[in-house]
């Protein structure tokens, strides 16, 4: 994965569609990322976990989020701190959403 280096804007960077309903946009410094999605409607993100803490900031729609034992359906300006090692999931049910993860790398 590259990394950038000065300035730049998201709607620059390149757009990868993981499938039909998943798309992002990654962008990655040399310590750390953040990364745009957009999920589509009917969209599970099946449980699993990272050794970086995540971090998710909700732009746009609704999606329920759990982590350990905690669920919490999540909206436009939320923002959801999931540590590092802790298995999480997320599910979008109705509109596509938009949202931000920052991670260290």
């Amino acid at each position: 994965m590259p990394t950038l280096v000065g300035f730049n804007t998201f709607a620059a960077l390149p757009e990868e569609q993981i499938s039909e309903k998943i798309s992002r946009r990654i962008l990655s410094g040399d310590q750390g990322m953040i990364v745009w999605w957009s999920i589509g409607a009917g969209v599970h993100v099946e449980s699993h976990s990272h050794p970086n803490e995540q971090i998710v900031w909700m732009l746009k729609g609704k999606m329920e989020f759990r982590f350990g034992s905690k669920r919490r359906v999540c909206g436009q300006g939320d923002v959801v701190v999931i540590p590092g090692g802790a298995e999480h999931e997320a599910a979008r049910r109705k509109r596509g959403d938009r949202f931000l993860r920052a991670s260290a790398q």
